[in-house]
């Protein structure tokens, strides 16, 4: 098994090596017919470890100078590695044609050649079996993800956005590795901790260390600021992989914390589960304000960030009170939605990358009419939609229904005070899916529907057919898993955790079959083509059409306090006592919370800090002489004391 291990680590790092190494024309298809043999081989690899094997199989170990490194494979880390698989194989094939149109600069090999490289990093982060290791990994995961957001970097956008990411990539690494430094401090050892007891101060900083690191990179709110610039900023098959695949490493991470390093404790149950809430409802509800169609993808991560907390913080809860079997409901639906998720980001981002590229806009307003000229692309978003809307039987649907069922089965086996708990959550978790329903029927409405609203929109045209064959594999397999559910869960060992909606499925499609036989079978085959009835107007035009902030005034109006916008007007008028009104503007813009009150604040303490610090370092020698003597002069009376 080893062996094989080592052979898909050489096709990642071989298909990273080459396009970065040879500057030959389309050399990114080599890298990527490689990469994606790589994906395809990891999946077989891992589903064994997943189907029949239960315990933890070491793949290599050694050491960094007194440091123990050991890699390994367990079902959970199994389960992410497909997942990683399946999306290796799916950017594989987009890609290329992706990279066509870039018109094959420089930038062109660098991205190519990052992306296999970032993907085994990751790889290398889930199958990690030492804190070291562990870290390691995770900071190579940072450093990578950065280059390739700064692929676009001669765009000021795009500058801002990775230094931005940077920076709070940075915050996440120093929190992971305080974490894991207490935990050195308080067991002796560099190994992955057993069930940590909380009582010890260090423990409990360790996790809290732990958890807001982890936070930072799965941007969890009020650390979420990165995703809506980042995300953007990068190129399409480095957003679906950033979103589909390193949130899902970091919810990975998470999860081995809670449920591995440390013994339940319900006061961290609240924590996570009052972080999730805060997540879900204010990821949505930004997502539902942006007309960015990649940032509002951005929002949407946020959201399902949220609600993978949620699940998280409910094992911890039920766990500590005794309630093993909604324990394992809550569980299971936050690892069944941290695949879904990835499955289903990876599919709208690869096609939204599609779209923006074809229409030259990412603004929903200035798009339009996309489904007819790019039906592929428009059916495979629109299957992304239906998942990640949670409905049935997409798979979007069975971890949020397994987690519902939960926080339901805790209104009646909890105290009265934790059924209170579970009533608001369950209130909040209700919002949120109502809020993405009307999100993604406005991102899918606006986008594919209607009238063009801009030139571009009007001339877009479908893409080749491997930019939308990797869509299609994640499509496949969101649908599959949804579908099949219930004998995955079986197979898994847990028959009774969900039912079986194969039965249902093939009911729907075959009455589906039988309606449209019989409607085609009896309708008139000769169609006549006309225009759109306009209500007896001479025609239409794409101005009359709904724009993405009139399709979510009413909601926004609800919700004003959140939105907290800021009104500007300008007026002329014809007399100098402004009686006479002649013409105006005015603008809404939506006020940032999170950047007005935190970000900046901080940005501004730190850069007097900063400023302090370099007011010390003036290049006067006598000046250093002095910060030298000071220095001996308290280490000697520290010497002293100590003695």
């Amino acid at each position: 098994m080893s062996e094989i291990f080592l052979f898909i680590i050489l096709l990642y790092a071989l298909s990273g090596v080459i396009p970065l190494c040879i500057r030959k024309k389309r050399i990114w298809s080599v890298s990527s017919i490689i990469m994606g043999g790589g994906g395809i081989l990891l999946t077989l690899f891992s589903l064994p470890f997943l189907l029949v094997s239960s315990a933890k199989t070491i793949l290599f170990q050694g050491a960094w100078v007194t440091f123990p490194i050991r890699i390994g494979i367990d079902r959970l880390s199994a389960l992410f590695c497909i997942l990683l698989g399946l999306l290796s194989l799916a950017v594989a094939l987009y890609t290329p044609g992706y990279l066509d149109r870039m018109h094959g600069n420089r930038r062109t090999y660098v991205m190519s050649g990052l992306i296999p490289l970032f993907l085994l990093s990751m790889l290398l982060v889930i199958m990690a079996e030492t804190v070291i290791a562990f870290l390691v990994f995770w900071e190579l995961m940072a450093i990578l993800s950065f280059f390739l957001v700064l692929t676009e970097f001669e765009e000021e956008k795009t500058r801002y956005a990775a230094l931005f990411y940077l920076a709070m990539t940075q915050i996440s690494t120093v929190f992971v590795f305080l974490g894991i430094l207490l935990i050195h401090l308080g067991t002796g050892s560099w190994e992955y901790p057993v069930h940590l007891s909380g009582s010890d101060l260090l423990i409990s900083l360790s996790f809290l260390c732990l958890f807001f690191g982890i936070a930072i990179k799965s941007g969890v709110i009020p650390f979420h600021k990165w995703l809506p610039h980042a995300h953007p900023a990068a190129p399409s098959p480095v957003s679906a992989l950033m979103s589909g695949m390193m949130i899902s490493t970091a919810l990975y991470a998470l999860i081995r914390v809670v449920t591995g390093f440390y013994a339940p404790d319900a006061a961290w149950g609240f924590l996570i589960l009052a972080f999730g809430c805060l997540t879900a409802v204010l990821g949505v509800m930004y997502a539902l304000k942006e007309q960015d169609l990649k940032g509002l993808l951005a929002y949407s991560s946020i959201d399902n960030t949220g609600i993978m907390l949620i699940g998280i913080g409910l094992w911890v809860l039920f766990t500590v009170f005794g309630s093993q079997t909604l324990a394992l409901m809550a569980i299971a639906g936050a690892v069944f939605h941290a695949i879904s998720h990835g499955l289903f980001k990876g599919l709208l981002f690869l096609t939204a990358g599609s779209v923006c590229q074809a229409a030259g806009t990412r603004n929903i307003d200035e798009m339009g009419g996309i489904l007819v000229r790019m039906p592929w692309t428009g059916g495979l978003f629109f299957i992304g939609v239906l998942s990640i809307a949670s409905i049935p039987p997409f798979s979007g649907f069975i971890g949020e229904f397994l987690i519902i069922m939960s926080l339901i089965g805790g209104l009646s086996e909890l105290s009265p005070l934790l059924q209170i708990v579970m009533v608001v959550v369950l209130s909040l978790f209700s919002l949120t899916g109502a809020l993405t329903v009307t999100t993604f029927v406005k991102a899918f409405g606006l986008t594919f529907l209607a009238l063009p609203r801009s030139e571009g929109a009007d001339k877009a045209r479908e893409v080749p057919w491997p930019m939308y064959a990797g869509p299609a594999v994640l499509a496949l397999m969101s649908a599959g898993l949804g579908i099949f559910s219930g004998q995955i869960f079986s197979l898994l060992g847990y028959p009774g955790l969900l039912p079986d909606l194969l039965g249902l499925f093939l009911l729907l499609l075959g009455t589906s079959i039988l309606v449209y036989g019989a409607v085609w079978s009896y309708a008139s085959r000769k169609i006549r083509i006309t225009r759109t009835w306009d209500c007896g107007m001479m025609g239409s035009s794409s101005r009359m059409e709904y724009t993405g902030s009139g399709f979510t005034e009413p909601v926004v109006r609800f919700f004003g306090p959140v939105y907290r916008t800021r009104i500007c007007t300008t007026r002329e008028f014809l007399d100098q006592h402004q009686c006479l009104f002649r013409s105006g503007t005015g603008s809404i813009h939506l006020m940032k919370f999170f950047e007005e009150y935190l970000y900046l604040p901080a940005a501004r303490r730190i850069d007097r800090y900063a400023s302090f610090v370099s007011s010390l370092q003036n290049g006067d020698i006598d000046r250093y002489v002095l910060y030298v003597f000071c220095t001996v002069l308290i280490l000697i009376l520290i010497l002293g004391w100590s003695a």
